[in-house]
């Protein structure tokens, strides 16, 4: 239809009373109102013509092997080789229509019961510090500003960063701990005092003088909010199916549950 719509398709422009006809070959770009569904169309042949029935885990008698929304894609296996695989086929996929994967944007992830092992395409692919690099991205404006307001900036910047898809973790103690050290390292940044003033204080004189958002009570509303989402759905999507799941094929490891 494009192809069509862009046949034999000119422009009339009259410079100095003179008139031009001009032969207009710009196709789809970046930003046009169509190029969204253009590409989500695409992504869904790519998907239909994909071998991946057995791949991926088994979630109530269904193989979950990917996610999507627009442009993110999530792909999920049970192994370090089955991610491998996929990935590689997927890319091999894309590139047959055009389409290349951004491996600057690519990460891997894994739980503690996948082994340490090497995960390549193309290259390593390695994740980013998200917080530290979005306070980078501030920290000019934050050290030439000298109204307390600017934790403004960290709120809408860094701590959004420092918390994304916190609405998937299960703070434990020790990860509030750590999502707390990380954040008073980043208070003491946007300090404007030596070192050893710092030092000598407080954590919480620290946040008065900041005044930013807590990331541990942040992370745990968005939490609240999500699961408000997941128990309105009505539909079979991952979401509600992976939220309702018992893994009753696995047995749960021996000894009390991790202190919440």
């Amino acid at each position: 239809m494009l192809r069509e719509l862009y046949d034999n398709f000119t422009t009339r422009i009259s410079p100095f009373c003179k008139e031009v006809i001009i032969n207009v070959k710009r196709g789809a770009r970046q930003g046009d109102t169509i190029l969204p569904k253009l590409f989500s169309a695409a992504l869904e042949n790519i998907m239909r013509h994909l071998e991946w029935e057995d791949l991926g885990v088994k979630v109530d008698g269904r193989y979950l092997h990917h996610l999507r929304f627009a442009d993110d894609i999530v792909l999920i296996t049970p192994k370090i080789e089955q991610a491998e695989r996929i990935l590689a086929e997927f890319d091999n996929a894309c590139g047959k229509i055009g389409l290349r994967l951004n491996l600057t944007k690519t990460m891997f992830m894994k739980n503690g019961l996948v082994p340490d092992a090497l995960f390549r395409l193309n290259g390593k692919i390695s994740p980013n510090a998200l917080a530290m690099r979005a306070y980078k991205n501030i920290e000019g404006v934050v050290e030439k500003t000298k109204n307390i307001r600017f934790a403004y900036l960290f709120d809408t910047a860094v701590l959004p960063a420092s918390t994304y898809a916190s609405e998937t973790w299960t703070l434990r103690k020790q990860d509030e701990h750590a999502v707390s050290v990380a954040q008073r390292a980043l208070e003491r940044a946007m300090i404007p005092l030596y070192t050893q003033v710092q030092k000598g204080i407080r954590s919480s004189e620290l946040r008065r003088r900041t005044k930013i958002g807590d990331a541990v009570d942040h992370a745990k509303s968005l939490k609240i909010r999500w699961a408000g989402h997941v128990m309105r759905y009505s539909d079979d999507r991952w979401t509600r199916a992976v939220a309702d799941w018992i893994p009753r094929d696995i047995k749960r490891t021996p000894g009390r549950p991790p202190t919440r």
